[in-house]
């Protein structure tokens, strides 16, 4: 054998170059705050927009961004960054998920209407998500207008950690078991770090089944995923001033280590939702949690309610939070496909054998074959096929070696 091409042993010394990765601080206006008077409040730097996955993904494969673009160009005319939450579970999921696609489902009450609960665990969800993902990243991943991206969660409200009116008795029997949840949540979560990798992701977290283990479980996890390079931070959407709700979970997020962004429970004249029915007390609290960065609702910039707040928040903010990290870029080069673009793995889909192709001199390869959960099921070492056969139909990620150079591809195990 010979050894690799002088651009490729470029490739990996430049990959060694660190990356900065742009982080927001201080006051973004909430949910699809795109209000002329909002836009123009000297202490906005920014819009959180939300739509639903079944407003994008009309049907399985058909992608319309037309109403997403739209509040995008109205923040962006205006000079300000965006962040972006696409809401799943059972408010946000398209209806063809479950009606032609057969994937299971959890039934439950909440606010006086009947909800159904796509099963996040379920390969075919899994699946559909993952494609959702990839075609966000294909849309927006470029934008440097983008600040950072929500986790979509298959939860109540699709984007919050949280099971509001489900039943868990009735969960559990369904097949949810803490570890399903927990993997589930983690693939998702770097489903979106692959698809967006020079942006921050966010994961909001919220109690399962009165309990913290889940959430501290997932968002540590993700933390200390070297290969994340601390960019899933941890969201709070419920941020009050009040330590007496989900009081263990306040207490985990005072700890917490990494990033952390907030958005406002409620309106301010909404005053029983704060601590002793202060609203100022929210600011108080973020900065006792050292949060970088909260939502307040829109109201609140095109009223003028509390501007001295929010202009004390960003103040101080930029004083305690810097605006980039730095990442070492070959922590994400097994992504970069320019690296071995003379490379192909072939048939995907496949019933059997998946076959390598690759036209460049090498010393050594190595095929690793990797499960949604990222555990390692099949290796090849200086042979250039994988035998799938054994495998369930599924999803799986299979890493090419060529001597110090990577190259990750998704192949799906048919019948």
């Amino acid at each position: 054998m010979f050894k690799l091409l002088p651009i490729f042993l470029l490739a990996l010394t430049l990959n060694l170059n660190a990356q900065d990765i742009e982080k927001p601080r201080g006051c973004f206006a909430g949910t699809n705050g795109t209000n002329p008077a909002v836009l123009a409040h000297s202490d906005v730097r920014g819009v959180l927009l939300m739509e639903t996955w079944a407003n994008i993904e009309t049907s399985p494969g058909v992608f319309d961004f037309t109403a997403l673009n739209a509040k995008i160009s109205t923040v962006k005319a205006e000079g300000l960054k965006y962040s972006l939450a696409i809401a799943g579970g059972a408010f946000g999921s398209p209806s063809w998920l479950i009606d032609s696609l057969n994937v299971p489902y959890q039934s439950f009450t909440y606010q006086n209407q009947t909800w159904r609960l796509p099963k996040w665990w379920n390969f075919q969800c899994k699946l559909r998500l993952d494609q959702l993902i990839e075609e966000l990243g294909n849309q927006y991943a470029s934008d440097t207008m983008l600040s950072h991206v929500y986790v979509t969660q298959m939860t109540s409200n699709g984007v919050e950690g949280h099971l509001n009116g489900v039943d868990m008795t009735q969960f559990y029997s369904g097949g949810f078991t803490n570890s399903k949840w927990i993997s589930a949540a983690k693939t998702t979560a770097k489903w979106f770090a692959d698809a967006f990798p020079d942006k921050p992701i966010v994961f909001e977290v919220h109690e399962i089944d009165n309990d913290t283990l889940v959430p501290a479980t997932i968002i540590n996890d993700l933390y200390n995923d070297a290969s994340l390079c601390n960019r899933v931070g941890l969201g709070m959407w419920w941020i009050s001033g009040k330590t007496s709700y989900q009081t263990d979970l306040v207490d985990f997020i005072m700890d917490f280590p990494g990033d952390k962004y907030a958005q406002v429970i409620g309106r301010s004249d909404q005053l029983h939702r704060f601590q002793d029915s202060l609203y100022e007390t929210v600011f108080t609290q973020a900065k006792d949690l050292n949060i970088r960065y909260i939502e307040p609702w829109p109201f609140e910039f095109q009223y003028h309610t509390y501007d001295s707040l929010m202009q004390d928040f960003n103040t101080w903010a930029d004083a305690n939070f810097s605006s980039t990290d730095s990442c070492p870029e070959f922590l994400a080069a097994p992504n970069d496909e320019d690296q071995l673009n003379e490379l192909k793995l072939y048939p995907n889909p496949s019933s059997g054998v998946v076959y390598l192709s690759i036209d460049v001199p090498y010393q050594e390869i190595e095929l690793k074959l990797y499960d949604l959960e990222g555990r390692c099921l099949l290796t090849a070492k200086n042979q250039t096929q994988l035998d799938l056969t054994s495998l369930p139909i599924g999803m799986y990620t299979i890493r090419v070696r060529v001597d110090q150079l990577y190259h990750n591809e998704k192949i799906m195990r048919i019948e």
